[in-house]
């Protein structure tokens, strides 16, 4: 199967080969060693194809002749540099394996080693004589010691984001004749020149060193391998158990951190930093409560002793015993501390330069945080009539109340993405592309996940869902009709785009205007709450996209997803006849001719301000009887609004930006919020603060409340609502600050 992303079709059986890549290989950027690069490779034995293919036939060339000086060795190649008059001599080091490429290691004459990977070099039989000739990729496919010389090779970086040869025709491969001695006579392998003495076999320490060096690079697969390696030698090595498990906790590998602390416990029972580290697990896998007994437990042990070996580690254990039961708390009662979460948030999206002029988080995970998921008791996921499953009321629902909290499965930002830069904008498709990369890893680590993904919606229609956790095509599926976007998210000095699939929010149906719920980012954090009351029974609607979007667009996308809206607009849409259609495109047409003119003029000609009114007039006559659904005339009344201004007559664009606040002031549109900032401006100029100040009031609760909720204390309310505008809404901020000190300046003079 291949999953579709824009103009580009993948197969599925290539991401999957880069998530095994992506497993087996450490995202570190420094040169690997032969050894790490042979070590890596070996891994692949546990994924790689085994069927049986119809192989390309290559045959020596032994009166071949080429001209060393065109000869590029593996260090001086260059990545995405083509080299058409140039070849690479190379000799093969290991076996050739199969996933979606045949994939290998090779070294040049002078010792450089890099992996190879051939494209186009098998097909499946397609017939009995096919059947016949077909064999497995084993030892014989160019064994180890076979040279080889590659024409028109490419250098890339590979999505494991480690540099890979690749060759994509099988005619551009040339074997070498080993008895063609005058082609490369004179040239000498360094490798041949090593001592070839008896290789020597690690112990287990030794596993330890190189699995602490690799920790200490942050390099936390390779670290893995090599107290894997040791524990091979030694399974009750308490320290090795206990560094992995600390490698697998910075990997989010929590399921397999426990197993190894349980281990390390078995064995002995007092290992502090085992038993800390089983707290860490079990907080990862949302089971706080057993964390917290396992750190009281802990800290009771070690509360009276007065070793100074151990004050670090003790201060460590209350403070994660204390965050342990700030999750219990969160994920029992749903009470958490916003501005504590927004500090934390604005924190960890801080975002710097590397050596290379990239984009890499300050904090190790970024914007990921640390804070526990709530769901409440007032609803349920239940089948609803069209649509498959929903969320729905099962008690009367109060407006703003939080009815879910739910952190990312797993989310890709812009900058992590391969290939991303800040001068170009990012496809959503490569976003969808890295997600579906994250997710499938993130499977193959730790298949428990599989049966809460893969219980989501995929489009398959599959009668049994294959829990195979590299099942990409499922993957796919499950992140084209379940991933939200996030688009420009402001937190503190950071920009953040991107994509993530959230589990529990997956589950909510869509509207256009008739959403009763709505959602707030804070980092990998989802908020839900709800915008009105919501009746028992009442099914609770989230929205994908706006019903302000012109219907062709906007049924696109919701096709392309699986939804078929039934809400007013969209009804309301469908019914439009023809007649209306074209008047509608006619009016559009006249309004932005009306709209470059006014534009243009610094005191906009008043003639064409009455035509445009009026054209918007008639604009908004078409669906008169449908107050609030009239879409299109939302941006140019601001316009409207704007060209009054700019003839000096203030009272009139408030008036006109006031009557398209009240007509859609329960939509939650984006330029609804600018169109009051600009009301609040407007009123400023006119001096009249006391009305800037209710208008304020108004983009305040619009902007604070779908995280914030409503308080019975307004003052703190209204001071954490302003401390989240300062972090989150810049363009709002300057505005309120000036608007608030002028309100205290006044007090101040009056006392």
């Amino acid at each position: 199967m291949k999953l579709q992303f824009s103009d580009t079709e993948i197969p599925a059986i290539d991401i999957l080969q880069n998530v095994i890549l992506r497993l087996n290989t450490g995202n570190i950027s420094q040169k690997k060693s032969r050894e790490r690069l042979i070590e890596e490779h070996q891994k692949l034995k546990y994924f790689y194809d085994k069927n049986n293919y119809i192989v390309h036939n290559v045959r020596s060339q032994p009166n071949l002749s080429l001209n060393l000086q065109h000869r590029v060795s593996i260090a001086n190649l260059q990545i995405d540099h083509e080299f058409p008059e140039k070849f690479l001599l190379c000799r093969v080091i290991t076996k050739f394996m199969k996933i979606s490429a045949l994939l290998a290691l090779v070294e040049d004459p002078e010792g450089n080693v890099e992996r190879l990977a051939l494209y186009n070099w098998t097909r499946l039989p397609e017939n009995k004589e096919d059947q016949m000739a077909s064999r497995p990729i084993d030892q014989s496919f160019l064994p180890v010691g076979t040279k080889l010389v590659i024409k028109n090779l490419s250098y890339k970086v590979a999505a494991d984001r480690n540099t890979i040869i690749n060759s994509n025709n099988p005619e551009d491969i040339i074997i070498i004749d080993h008895n063609n001695d005058k082609l490369f006579g004179n040239l000498i392998w360094s490798s041949d020149l090593l001592d070839k003495k008896e290789i020597k076999v690690k112990i287990v320490d030794e596993f330890r060193r190189h699995g602490n060096d690799y920790f200490a690079s942050k390099d936390y697969s390779a670290a893995i391998d090599e107290y894997s390696g040791g524990i091979e030698l030694n399974p009750q090595n308490v320290t090795l158990l206990a560094n992995r498990a600390e490698a697998y906790l910075r990997l989010f590998q929590f399921y397999n951190a426990l197993n190894d602390t349980e281990v390390v416990l078995k064995y002995e029972p007092s290992h502090l930093k085992a038993a800390f580290r089983k707290g860490k697990a079990l907080c990862g896998l949302k089971r706080y409560e057993e964390a917290i007994i396992t750190l009281q437990d802990l800290h009771q042990s070690i509360k009276s002793s007065t070793n100074d070996s151990i004050s670090s580690i003790k201060q460590s254990i209350e403070q994660l015993l204390k965050q342990a039961e700030i999750l219990a708390s969160e994920n029992k009662n749903g009470q958490y501390d916003y501005i504590s979460i927004l500090d934390e948030c604005c924190e960890r999206a801080e975002i710097r330069k590397d050596s290379k002029g990239n984009d890499e988080w300050v904090h190790e995970v970024g914007a990921r945080l640390d804070h526990a998921d709530f769901l409440c008791e007032d609803i349920e996921i239940r089948l609803v009539e069209g649509k498959g499953r929903g969320w729905v009321a099962k008690r009367d629902i109060p407006e703003n109340a939080l009815l879910m909290v739910s952190k990312a499965f797993s989310i890709v930002y812009n900058h992590e993405v391969l290939g991303y830069s800040t001068k170009n904008n990012i496809q959503n498709d490569l976003y969808s592309e890295e997600l579906i990369y994250r997710i499938t890893q993130k499977l193959m680590e730790e298949p428990y996940h599989c049966q809460e993904v893969y219980k989501l919606y995929n489009s398959l229609n599959l009668d049994k869902i294959d829990m195979n956790p590299a099942n990409v095509d499922i993957i796919g599926g499950i992140v084209s009709y379940n991933s939200f976007s996030l688009d420009g998210i402001i937190v503190g000095n950071s920009n953040l785009s991107g994509e993530g699939l959230w589990i529990m929010p997956s589950y909510f149906n869509h509207s256009c205007v008739d959403d009763n719920v709505t959602q707030y980012f804070l980092g990998d954090l989802m908020f839900i709450r709800s915008l009105r009351p919501i009746l028992q029974g009442e099914e609770l609607l989230l929205n994908y996209r706006r019903g302000a979007h012109d219907y062709e667009n906007r049924s696109m996308f919701l096709k392309s997803v699986g939804i078929d809206c039934q809400c007013r607009v969209c009804k309301l849409d469908k019914s439009e006849t023809p007649e209306t259609a074209h008047k509608r495109a006619q009016l559009l047409n006249t309004v932005e001719k009306l709209l470059e003119l006014v534009a243009d003029e610094p005191e906009p000609d008043p003639s064409l301000i009455k035509k445009l009114e009026k054209t918007i007039f008639e604009l908004h006559n078409l669906r008169k009887e449908h107050p609030g659904l009239e879409f299109d005339t939302l941006e140019p009344s601001r316009s409207l609004s704007i060209a009054y201004r700019k003839n000096g007559n203030l009272r009139k664009a408030i008036s006109i930006l006031e009557e398209v606040y009240n007509s859609y002031k329960n939509v939650y549109l984006g330029i609804i919020n600018w169109i009051v900032l600009d009301i609040v401006l407007y009123c400023v100029n006119l001096e009249q603060m006391e009305k800037a100040r209710k208008w304020v009031d108004i983009l305040l609760k619009r902007s604070a409340v779908p995280l914030l909720g409503k308080f019975k204390d307004e003052d703190k309310w209204k001071k954490e609502a302003l401390y989240l505008t300062e972090k989150t809404v810049p363009y709002m901020d300057l505005v309120i600050k000036i608007l608030y000190n002028n309100k205290n300046t006044k007090k101040n003079s009056e006392k």
